[in-house]
């Protein structure tokens, strides 16, 4: 175990499936780790078992828990000295995970925090999907409602990389059904029962992946998606069908009397340089002149 003067809180990752995936480093530090704060001490406890770990101190700490119970852990620690591990259910904590509270009041007092980098369902899904991954927007869990979910879609739209967010199998079918409405150029990648025995890695369009989803005999589960973002025909593709959108605009707003300087100011964001504006703008009222 790495020689550190306590108190320490360890963020440690554990197995998103299978079991084979602890760390050496892990495996170490949980054996000789003080006290576990567990998202769930039963899930925690099995793994424990397995890896012949016994005798562990378990207090349970997750979203309703963590505001009452920070405090007295780090109290605990520092009067005691000792070290505290931070484990999640599977994977690594704090991504979209109970424990950013602890870590940010144990900065506060100066505790020194160390991290045991690990399995993640997010990165295990970025390896293998194939799909650009050299600029990610990390989204966590995606919106439950509807109206909730198309705004997060939508707000994607002007990133200019691919995009990571977990969902349920309850709910995948009417997630790609939004991102089939809002982005419906986009390649991208599921992630299902990662590392474990039923994995499902699923590569294709938006439209191949609702057929995919609603056929599916057996979806169960959480999912991790990927959605790539689109290639420059399609760019190309959606900027020329919002420019026929504003030139649309403008023929009308030029038929009421709008001039062009308001037309420039009023469609300043199209999708093309402000001197191809302008010109695009003057053939307008030229060819309505004729």
């Amino acid at each position: 175990m790495d020689t550190i003067e306590k108190p320490v809180v360890y963020v440690i990752a554990l197995p998103i499936g299978n079991w084979g995936d602890i760390t050496l480093r892990a495996l170490d530090v949980l054996r000789q780790v003080d006290v576990l704060a567990c998202e769930d001490t039963r899930t925690t406890g099995k793994l424990l078992a397995h890896l012949q770990i016994t005798g562990k101190k378990l207090v349970s700490y997750h979203d309703h828990s963590e505001r009452t119970k920070t405090d007295p852990l780090l109290t605990q620690i520092c009067e005691a000295g000792q070290s505290l591990g931070l484990v999640s259910d599977a994977g690594t904590p704090c991504l979209s995970d109970p424990g950013y509270r602890l870590l940010q009041a144990a900065h506060a007092r100066g505790i020194r925090v160390v991290p045991l980098p690990g399995p993640s369902a997010y990165t295990a899904l970025l390896s293998v999907s194939g799909l650009p991954s050299d600029r990610v927007l990390f989204v966590g869990f995606l919106p439950r409602k509807r109206g909730e979910l198309e705004r997060e879609i939508t707000s994607w739209q002007t990133w200019k990389g691919s995009v990571v967010g977990f969902e349920s199998a309850a709910r995948l079918v009417a997630t790609l059904t939004c991102l089939a409405a809002l982005c419906p150029d986009s390649q991208l990648c599921i992630g299902r029962e990662l590392t474990k025995r039923h994995e499902e890695i699923f590569h294709a369009s938006v439209a191949e992946a609702l057929s995919w989803a609603q056929s599916h005999p057996c979806l169960k589960g959480e999912l991790v998606l990927m959605i790539g973002k689109p290639t420059a025909a399609a760019e190309q593709a959606a900027q020329i069908k919002e420019w026929d959108s504003i030139l649309i605009q403008a023929q009308r707003r030029h038929e009421a009397g709008a001039t062009h300087k308001e037309l420039m100011q009023q469609f300043a964001h199209a999708p093309i340089s402000r001197k191809e504006l302008y010109t695009r703008l003057q053939a307008l009222f030229v060819t309505q002149k004729k």
